[in-house]
């Protein structure tokens, strides 16, 4: 939502502000619409899960103040006032408890209550000790409905808490006027206290249920913050000191022994173990740390002992960005959420009117006691919540549950988009392939393999380039020594000239080799004629000696996922920055017919557009700078964690594991919570298309059935309940 005022870039910020009151949908489209008419206010989105407003405000326009203000004028109260969600999640998980705590005593109450009404129903107690045993039932256990009908009426507008308040009010007080007043009734008129405190207690049990319920779905993410540990090992001039982890600063020197784990991020700087960053990633296998290697906060170290520099403290872990981007996609709302909203926020007016007519029909043909039990039914069916909870309970319980699985969803309109894609068009460098060039064949000529290797090794041995790197990997499987070279000469782009024991070792391309007079034997040149890879050739003193054949490997997961995909009906599509015959020949290895070669950042978008053209649903996935152009414009953006940062942000979803398989699994995830969404769509317009008539006695004059109040309230608090159950079913479907 927009305010009608347009703030100034530079003094926008971000509010989190966890909120007390906020119950149903008319809750949040009512504070969404009151914040969002304020002047500075940007953006105003409220998450019923989790009760919490996100905002987006000109500071210069409005302050905190204010916004907390006008959160009490609308009838709720603001919790605190935070710039991360991080910092809120505290506050508004112990609300979270105190109200389960608070529906789980009221339930317990109205239930006893209901019982002794009942007894004394049977066993003839007196009509002044039954009124005063349903005014406890009404008056306490069901106060906080009372006081959310006067922050309605005072912000002159209905939510559940209204309907509800006046379900049971208009039971209650129809007693007490019989009580009181008996001459003034008729003889079979008589209270109906028991309804009162059942109709109560059905609800309390089903608020009780149903805040259960948010407090596990929002564990999931809640958990992952409890995760990081308190404490860190600091070295600090040669001795360890323990202390808290929010006093580590980056550049602090950390020790991390086997089985604990990492307290914040940084970078290796002496050690060599393996990592399990299963937390992050949801890949079981360990990965492998050394001086240079990157790790992260809550991951846990298997064996060795690590040393590591401090880079990432606080919110700027990877962990806690993870936790902030799926607390803020979660608030997002698809198009679906806004109709949902716009739905609800008329939803409960229609139901009162429905009721009064009721009432004003029963009364017209029948007695006044049926006329005040159709009303109370009308009313006390009527369920906003399992609406307002439709979309959101499945969206954040969804959502974690792609976090756990290595995936995070940046925003809900993902969802409404996924489902109808035909086409992924990917990246080939670092995204097919694993970005990294590996030595695939060595090439000798006339002189051993193990000389050849170590003669290559000793001239790369200091060199940066990529080629290099590549041979030294190799050299350290083969457990290959090298010889420090005196002397060592760079030609850029061409090769590496390197002196060793007086003979001169020359590393290069074949043009290179061309250039210098190196002539190559006719049963070598006929062998790379056609290669499709990177050379490496080897000279000593003039003399061809070999040569290294060098290939970005595929991905060991690439054939099955693009199997996978054509089973789903999404054609596969290739588009490339490299050269024509290694795209070409990625493209039969996978079995992908359309694919795009030597094609440049503005040509992968006009690719995107040309598909899009064509009516096709496009996603793209991609890890690079290059890629962002196309990730933006495409339906749906993924991008591999291990990409650069502008491929992320311009993503929708970002894979957390070191590869694509995650791609097809982020569809299936993707279209699960759909599913779900439209099963609690269903279940919520359905319940009170159906029960709502059948509240007001549409079957009554064929089948003489009416629904009692509280039968009623029962049915309500099944249907938020029903709501909450089938979206935790996303925690255990198998993706």
């Amino acid at each position: 939502m927009t305010s009608k005022a347009v703030p100034q870039e530079a003094n926008l910020k971000k509010a989190v502000i966890p909120l007390e009151g906020v119950h149903c949908a008319s809750c949040v489209e009512r504070i969404e619409s009151g914040l969002a008419a304020m002047p500075g206010i940007r953006r105003a989105s409220v998450h019923l899960l989790s009760k919490t407003a996100f905002l987006v405000y000109d500071s210069a326009l409005v302050s905190t103040d204010k916004i907390t203000a006008k959160i009490r004028e609308l009838g709720y109260k603001a919790l605190a006032v935070s710039e991360s969600p991080i910092q809120a999640e505290n506050i508004a998980a112990a609300e979270l408890e105190r109200e389960k705590h608070r529906f789980l005593k009221k339930f317990a109450a109205s239930l006893a209550a209901a019982g002794f009404l009942l007894l004394g129903h049977f066993s003839g107690f007196s009509p002044y000790t039954m009124m005063l045993a349903a005014a406890f039932s009404w008056g306490w256990c069901g106060s906080h409905f009372h006081f959310g009908l006067l922050r309605s009426l005072k912000a002159k507008t209905a939510d559940m808490n209204t309907l509800v308040s006046l379900s049971a009010s208009v039971t209650f007080f129809y007693g007490v006027f019989v009580t009181l007043f008996p001459s003034a009734m008729s003889s079979h008129f008589h209270a109906q206290w028991h309804e009162v405190a059942m109709l109560i207690a059905f609800v309390n049990l089903g608020r009780f249920l149903e805040a259960r319920s948010k407090s596990r779905a929002a564990g999931a993410i809640s958990n992952l913050f409890k995760i990081v540990p308190k404490f860190a090992r600091r070295l600090k001039d040669g001795k360890e000191e323990l202390l808290r982890v929010e006093e580590v600063v980056p550049g602090d020197l950390v020790l991390l022994r086997p089985g604990e784990q990492a307290p914040v991020d940084g970078e290796v700087i002496n050690g060599f173990s393996s990592v399990d960053e299963s937390l992050l990633t949801g890949e079981a296998i360990p990965q492998e740390k050394a001086a240079g290697s990157k790790i992260y906060a809550g991951t846990i170290n298997k064996n060795g002992t690590l040393e590591f520099s401090a880079t990432g403290v606080g919110e700027d872990m990877a962990l806690m960005k993870i936790i902030k981007a799926v607390e803020e996609s979660q608030a997002s709302k698809s198009p679906v959420q806004h109709l949902v909203d716009r739905i609800s926020a008329w939803f409960v007016p229609a139901v009162i009117l429905i009721a009064i007519a009721s009432f004003g029909v029963w009364l017209h043909y029948t007695e006044l006691s049926r006329a005040v039990n159709v009303f109370a039914a009308v009313l006390a069916v009527a369920c906003p919540c399992a609406m307002g909870l439709a979309v959101p309970m499945a969206v954040a319980v969804g959502f974690a549950r792609a976090a756990g699985l290595g995936m995070l969803i940046n925003n809900a309109e993902v969802l409404e988009r996924i489902s109808k894609i035909d086409v992924v068009i990917f990246d080939k460098t670092g995204t097919i392939t694993e970005g990294r060039l590996k030595v695939s064949r060595l090439r000798p000529w006339k002189i051993g393999e193990k000389k050849f290797l170590e003669l290559l090794l000793s001239a790369e041995a200091r060199s940066e380039h990529p080629f290099a790197e590549a041979v030294r990997l190799y050299a350290q499987e083969k457990n290959t020594a090298w010889k420090s070279p005196s002397a060592i000469e760079a030609a850029p782009g061409k090769g590496i000239i390197a002196m060793l024991s007086g003979r001169r070792i020359l590393a290069g391309s074949a043009k290179w080799f061309t250039e210098q007079g190196i002539a190559l034997p006719g049963e070598i040149q006929d062998e790379i004629k056609g290669f499709n890879g990177s050379l490496l050739l080897l000279a000593e003193n003039g003399a061809f000696k070999g040569y290294a054949a060098l290939a970005d490997s595929m991905r060991p997961e690439a054939p099955g996922l693009v199997a996978e995909l054509s089973a789903m009906g999404i054609e596969s599509v290739i588009a490339s920055g490299d050269r024509a015959p290694v795209v070409r020949e990625a493209a039969a290895a996978l079995g992908i017919k359309d694919y795009y070669a030597e094609v440049f950042p503005d040509e992968k978008r006009r690719i995107v557009l040309r598909h899009k053209a064509l009516g096709k649903k496009v996603a793209v996935v991609g890890d690079g700078f290059n890629d962002a152009e196309a990730l933006s414009e495409a339906d749906i953006g993924i991008a591999l964690r291990s990409g650069a940062d502008i491929a992320v942000r311009a993503s929708d979803i970002t894979l957390m594991h070191n590869g694509i398989a995650g791609v097809a699994a982020a569809v299936k995830i993707s279209k699960a919570i759909r599913r779900v969404i439209v099963e609690n769509l269903l279940w919520a317009f359905g319940y009170n298309i159906i029960l709502i008539p059948l509240a007001a006695g549409v079957l009554y004059p064929s089948l003489g059935l009416v629904i009692p109040p509280h039968f009623a309230g029962g049915a309500m608090a099944l249907s938020s309940v029903s709501v909450v159950f089938n979206s935790l079913r996303l925690r255990r479907m198998k993706i």
